[in-house]
């Protein structure tokens, strides 16, 4: 038996694979096109936040209320985030919370300045915050809370304070 034969073989004809080949490109380039869109396309920022920090945010969203509830020794900054999913189909409001703990017995205000700087920065147009005391808070800690929250004169944070 021989290996290889002495007669020449005919070559296959490789049209009808190669339309077969061009024509499923087509196919798959058109479920692409139909399937895609540039709306639906986000990115998602997975950086941790530094301990004190608030989670970053997937994406930009505004500010929608901004409160202050303080205890004699220790804070709490709470906002409200509107979000907005990728396909934009809808709005929702995400409630994040910056704890400021008590330092040396006292409210932390340089925390506090922080934990504003954040929120601020998240929507520098939003302008009213709202600060909740508790009723053992001192008159001193309230002011004191009420000029953090307001911010320097020549860049002021939320320059409309409320008391509730």
């Amino acid at each position: 038996m021989r290996l290889f034969r002495d007669e020449a073989l005919e070559e296959a004809d490789v049209r009808p694979t190669l339309l077969g080949v061009v024509t499923l490109l087509f196919l798959l380039l058109f479920f692409l096109m139909s399937t895609t869109s540039g709306q639906r396309l986000g990115v998602v920022d997975l950086r941790l936040a530094a301990p004190g920090q608030a989670p970053p945010l997937p994406h930009s969203g505004l500010v929608k209320a901004v409160r202050v509830a303080l205890a004699p020794t220790h804070a709490a900054v709470e906002f409200e985030v509107a979000t907005t999913d990728i396909s934009a189909a809808s709005t929702a409001r995400e409630l994040r919370r910056i704890e400021i703990p008590a330092h040396q017995g006292a409210l932390d205000l340089a925390a506090l300045t922080t934990a504003i700087d954040t929120v601020h920065r998240i929507d520098p147009s939003q302008t009213q915050a709202e600060i909740l005391p508790e009723a053992e808070v001192a008159t001193a800690t309230v002011l004191a809370a009420v000029d953090v929250v307001r911010g320097p004169a020549d860049a002021p944070f939320f320059p409309k304070v409320s008391l509730r």
